[in-house]
């Protein structure tokens, strides 16, 4: 069966469209091409009207009723993956500013032609002339460099087999346009606009087009010169991007080549002679190679028959949009906050359906939002029902992406692998605001501007907020399918969080608390095709509702070198292919999100939202120090049949402060949750601890991958179940392997400063990154001998008791800003809050009921869960056989 596509290149005056045909054997048959003139300073609705019925047009004419794709090629300007029109300020196209061409034009062809977002796309006009060429004359193997000549200025480089924006001799952006030449850039020298504006000044004429030049003027001798002047600057500018790039073939298109013999004598005296010989194609058949071009990539992934791409890598499961009932009451791994029934949505149509019934709306997301499969979603429910959307995109006003990279440079450590500082400035750094204010409403159909931080623009328009966890935003970084805001591209998963976490996170952070009381409508969006929604207003009196009584956050887990099988073999509904599980971060709450629950349906937020919404309420006294930061985090390490951790240590206060931009360190606890008989914990130095030789050990096994004996500078201890060891800050330290450690740490979470790894690779089989240097300039070198059993090691204390309940105290450093009590009872027991947050998991015993105010939740063994301040108290009740235990953290009243 044939294939047919639609190709178009659009100059700055016509739009010229053609028909490619793919054969059953691969055979490529190019019909007539179709070519009109249009005005590019139009309105935007008209130019788009006049493409759609250009397409509409020439498949009518060749009896076509399916095409296989629609290929572009387009000036730039252009964001031509996502299809978002970027060009401003350039006299052509200005109107389409910010809009996605892509969406649009589905949207408007679905009444003739039913075509999916996937099938349309777009190449820079000249790159679709540059590969039109090479198909056309066989230059695969060669480097070429292709030149199109008209409104504006336009090149493409193509070698080893493909098109290419970088490399050796390849200007940055692989674009012409905008080369700095004379006094300003190529294109205010070399473009039709530059050789009418010269030639009416010197004749005192008006002329509109080259070819009325030509027409009228053909031997005048202003024409001559300003031919001359023209080829002349053509030669020189080309003249060091040729001998840069040393391409074998350059080839010339664009309407104004079909007046080359006017300037080609200039062009050729002028153009320097290189020291290797290169061929040169003139050609008036510009439109026809754009054409062939613009397709190819469609013919490509057609050919390919590419699957559709997996955007999440990971082995966890995606939350399920309804709440699963699992075969055994256990340990829930989406733990939900219920609402009365009805306050949650399901699906696109309905969304569509709410926003169908405005003139304007705002889509505002969180960094990490797959917008382009949001919006090709939504569309859809658009087209079905005869609604026609304008889509802005904000990812038209960011700033210059190397204006980005400038300002947030000495904020991502340099060549660190982990560590950066974090970005103090806001979202609004990001953009652009002079391109901000040109995304505005057309005056035809609903407006849609979407993207992260489109309520920055000030539209006055209801704002949807999209949202998606952290540990999905981290799968899909896995995936290679986000980027950094501001970015264009993907980079490498190490990297990208490292931006995440130092930049990203901290300005959507301020942005997201800054707009919570404006949000109309907010969509848990990790479902790409089948997402969650809820009315504005009721969810933040979710908030406020959550904000008094228990909770629990979603944990998420993830394998390790050092992994156990614990959680794998005890947890329902993990998957069970992965190799282990090294650790469930039950509460890291920049990173959990909250799970809401209404007749069933599930939505999710990150918990920032929850602080944003009600801080002092969660953290009663503590609200005063830590502000909109959780303190306390619980997280489980699981080394059951796995491996030692590595030897670490974490930062002074000090250090952390003014190397990392955080408020306080990473203060740590290991409670023994559970334990095989060989269990053990290295912690602190043995007393005749020599500095510098264990440092020559340590850096001697980093370069020689020699074994470290460690136990002959660390301290070693068999580890029960309930025993509590004490890491402060600069303290070594690390679990063995056969324990299932609770951590119960502060909040920060990411500054290990590793000195020795056992020999081990990671996961992939790539050496894990050391800091030896970091290491040594925060350990605590007198937490040796005697004073690590008699200062870190927790001496439990039993400081109330009643009937059947008693209150134990586990000692903490004075370091640590939190206190650790445990609470064993056999029927029930009630417990004031005090003014704190507890943050509290059920150690031992089969289940409990937490009862708070009005409401009741049922807690199993070994999960985790949060009591607000503000709920005042709270009761546990025992609902097993054997005798309860819980764990509670809650910041100390002397460090609030």
């Amino acid at each position: 069966m044939n294939k047919y596509y639609v190709g178009l290149d659009i100059g700055g005056s016509h739009i010229a469209a053609g028909i490619v045909q793919v054969g059953t054997v691969q055979t490529i048959t190019q019909f007539p091409v179709l070519t009109q003139l249009i005005n590019s300073a139009d309105r935007a609705e008209v130019i788009l009207e006049q493409w759609s019925k250009t397409i509409e047009a020439i498949c009518r004419d060749h009896n076509i009723s399916a095409l296989n794709g629609i290929g572009f090629a387009m000036p730039g300007p252009f964001q031509y993956e996502k299809g978002i029109a970027a060009i401003e300020s350039l006299h052509k196209y200005d109107d389409l500013f910010g809009l996605n061409i892509r969406t649009m034009l589905v949207n408007q062809l679905s009444s003739q032609l039913a075509m999916q977002a996937s099938q349309v796309e777009f190449v820079n006009d000249a790159h679709g002339f540059l590969l039109g060429a090479v198909q056309a004359n066989g230059w695969k193997k060669d480097k070429v460099l292709a030149v199109t000549i008209g409104t504006g200025l336009g090149g493409g480089f193509y070698s080893d087999g493909q098109a290419r924006i970088e490399g050796p001799g390849i200007p940055e952006g692989g674009f012409l346009y905008y080369q700095p030449f004379k006094e300003g850039i190529a294109e205010d020298y070399i473009s039709t606009r530059w050789l009418l504006n010269r030639f009416n000044a010197l004749k005192g004429s008006t002329l509109q087009n080259v070819k009325q030049l030509v027409d009228y003027y053909p031997a005048d001798a202003i024409t001559y010169k300003v031919f001359t002047e023209f080829g002349t600057h053509l030669a020189q500018f080309l003249t060091p991007v040729i001998e840069s790039f040393q391409p074998d073939q350059i080839i010339f298109g664009g309407n104004i080549m079909k007046a080359y013999g006017y300037f080609k004598e200039a062009f050729l005296q002028t153009l320097k002679q290189t020291s290797y010989t290169y061929q040169i194609h003139m050609t008036d058949n510009t439109s026809s190679l754009a054409i062939r071009g613009a397709v190819q990539g469609l013919i490509e992934k057609d050919k390919e028959q590419h699957s559709k791409a997996n955007y999440r890598e990971t082995h966890q499961p995606l939350l399920p949009v309804e709440k699963l009932v699992l075969s055994s009451q256990g340990y829930d791994i989406y733990p939900t906050f219920k609402l009365e029934n009805g306050s949650i949505y399901t699906g696109f149509e309905s969304l569509a359906d709410w926003i169908a019934a405005k003139e304007k709306v705002v889509i505002e997301g969180y960094g990490g939002v797959l917008w382009e499969q949001f919006v090709d979603n939504l569309n859809q429910q658009f087209i079905r029902k005869g609604v026609r959307v304008n889509w802005l995109c904000m990812d038209a006003a960011w700033k210059d992406e190397n204006e980005i990279n400038q300002m947030i440079e000495p904020y991502l450590g340099g060549d660190d692998p982990i560590f950066g500082n974090v970005y103090p400035g806001e979202l609004s750094d990001f953009f652009d605001l002079g391109r901000l204010k040109k995304l505005q409403p057309k005056k035809a159909g609903i407006n849609i501007l979407y993207g992260c931080g489109a309520a920055l623009a000030g539209w006055n328009a209801p704002l949807v907020y999209l949202d998606v966890p952290k540990n999905e935003i981290q799968f899909r970084s896995r995936a290679g399918n986000v980027c950094n805001i501001g970015a264009l591209q993907p980079i490498k998963p190490g990297p990208q969080y490292k931006r995440f976490y130092f930049v990203d996170w901290a300005v959507l952070n301020k942005h997201k608390k800054q707009i919570l009381p404006s949000i109309d409508v907010i969509v848990d969006e990790q479902r790409v095709e089948d997402i969650t929604w809820m009315n504005g207003e009721k969810f933040r009196d979710a908030l406020q509702s959550m904000s008094q009584h228990m909770f629990r956050v979603r944990p998420w887990f993830e394998p390790g070198v050092w992994g156990g099988q614990w959680i794998k073999d005890r947890i329902e509904g993990l998957s069970k292919e992965v190799v282990n599980y090294a650790w469930s971060f039950e509460l890291i709450v920049p990173e959990n999100g909250i799970i809401l629950e209404s007749n069933r349906h599930l939505l999710e937020v990150s918990f920032d939202f929850l602080m944003f919404a009600g801080n002092e309420s969660v953290l009663g006294k503590a609200a005063r120090r830590f502000k909109y930061e959780f303190p306390i985090r619980f997280d489980f390490l699981d080394t059951f049949d796995g491996g030692n951790l590595s030897l670490q240590c974490h930062p002074t206060t000090k250090f952390i402060q003014a190397n990392f931009g955080e408020n306080f360190t990473q203060d740590e606890t290991y409670y023994i949750l559970d334990a095989k008989e060989e269990a053990k914990v290295y912690l602190g130095f043995q007393e005749n601890i020599n500095k510098t030789e264990f440092r020559e050990k340590l850096e001697d096994s980093f370069q020689n991958n020699t074994p470290v004996e460690v136990e002959k500078y660390v301290q070693v201890f068999p580890a029960q179940k309930h025993d509590l060891f004490l890491i402060p800050n600069g303290t070594v330290h690390c679990s063995g392997k056969n324990t299932m450690v609770l951590e119960i740490s502060a909040t920060p979470y990411i500054y290990t400063f590793k000195m020795y790894d056992w020999l081990r690779l990671d996961l992939k089989g790539l050496p894990r990154p050391l800091n030896i240097d970091r290491a040594f300039r925060n350990l605590d070198f007198e937490r040796k001998g005697e004073k690590v059993q008699q200062q870190l090691l927790s001496k439990p204390e039993v400081i109330k008791k009643g009937q059947d309940w008693q209150l134990i105290n586990l000692s903490t450093h004075e370091e640590h800003f939190y206190a650790i009590q445990r609470i064993e009872f056999d029927s029930s027991v009630e417990i004031a809050t005090e003014g704190q947050c507890h943050i509290l998991s059920l150690v031992e015993g089969s289940s409990i009921t937490v009862r708070t105010g009005a409401l009741e939740q049922t807690i199993h063994y070994a999960e985790t869960f949060v009591v607000p301040a503000a709920a005042g108290s709270y009761v546990l009740i025992n609902e097993g056989k054997s005798q309860a235990k819980v764990v509670k953290a809650f910041v100390k009243d002397d460090h609030c």
